[in-house]
């Protein structure tokens, strides 16, 4: 495919209204639309924009600027509640990992064991790069050549400790910290691969609610619930079921739910089935 060169050239807020407004789209308050399109961008809004926008970019009838910023504020808070939830499951599987590792091959395991020699250059250059004031302040108090894994675990990242405990952590380590999530190893990690992905997208601010989420998760006919689709309901679903044993009086299915009514979201672009809040309530506390 012959490419074409990029040739739009940059607008000004007040030629980014007049642009939207020629498109059909309705701004009732020309000082409301300026003040987000100065905060949030016009470019990052155009990935709402395009669900309210016919072929030729004009928006269907009767669209105004308040409803696109709705879903923008939807997704916003919905990765927020995600950040949230995820937050709770990292720190618990590096938990996890930590205590069946150390109890198993000792404090200094990753860097002394041979089981973990592979992943000790990247370890080490994880330990240069760190800003932290704790290994810092480990260094200048001891002197042993590097931390215990309980400390040295916190300049890993959740990819890091994922990708240790699949490739190198014994099958039977795994599924001992497997057991306390009530999940074969092999579930749990395409389930903690998929979470991570949608970190990662919360991370940096993308859009969330209809994305279409990469990583595959392992088939089971445990819960049925899951529609393997590759949509959010599936991430939603397994946040949730993990959150059953991490985080027992968190009403995150809940809160879930009250951001969808209160904006009125069309959750089949989320890959919800047709009986989502029958399957929410399973989930639900009290």
């Amino acid at each position: 495919m012959t490419k074409k060169e990029y040739e739009k050239t940059a607008l000004t807020i007040d030629e980014q209204v007049d642009l939207l407004r020629k498109r059909g789209i309705i701004i009732e308050d020309e000082n409301e639309a300026k003040y987000y399109l100065n905060n949030i961008s016009y470019y990052h809004l155009s990935g709402y924009f395009k669900f309210f926008q016919q072929k030729d970019d004009s928006f269907h009838e009767g669209t105004t600027f308040i409803k696109v910023l709705d879903l923008y504020f939807f997704d916003r808070k919905l990765r927020l509640l995600f950040l949230n939830a995820l937050e709770r499951i990292e720190k618990s599987f590096k938990t996890q990992f930590i205590l069946h590792v150390s109890t198993k091959h000792g404090a200094n395991a990753l860097m002394e064991h041979e089981t973990f020699e592979k992943h000790r250059e990247k370890i080490e250059e994880n330990l240069q790069k760190t800003k932290e004031p704790f290994i810092k302040k480990f260094f200048e108090k001891y002197s042993n050549n590097h931390p215990p894994l309980w400390i040295l675990a916190e300049v890993l990242s959740f990819g890091d400790i994922l990708y240790i405990f699949s490739r190198s952590v014994e099958t039977e380590e795994k599924k001992i910290i497997s057991d306390y999530y009530k999940l074969g190893w092999r579930h749990l990690y395409s389930w903690l691969e998929n979470l991570r992905e949608v970190r990662n997208i919360c991370a940096h601010h993308s859009r969330l609610w209809n994305r279409k989420i990469t990583k595959h998760l392992k088939k089971g006919r445990r819960y049925n619930e899951i529609q393997y689709n590759y949509r959010l309901f599936d991430s939603i679903i397994i946040t949730a079921i993990l959150l059953q044993t991490i985080s027992p009086t968190f009403e995150w299915v809940e809160e879930v739910t009250n951001l969808i009514e209160e904006y009125k979201i069309d959750v089949k672009m989320m890959g919800f089935p047709k009986n989502w809040e029958e399957i929410f309530e399973k989930y639900k506390k009290g």
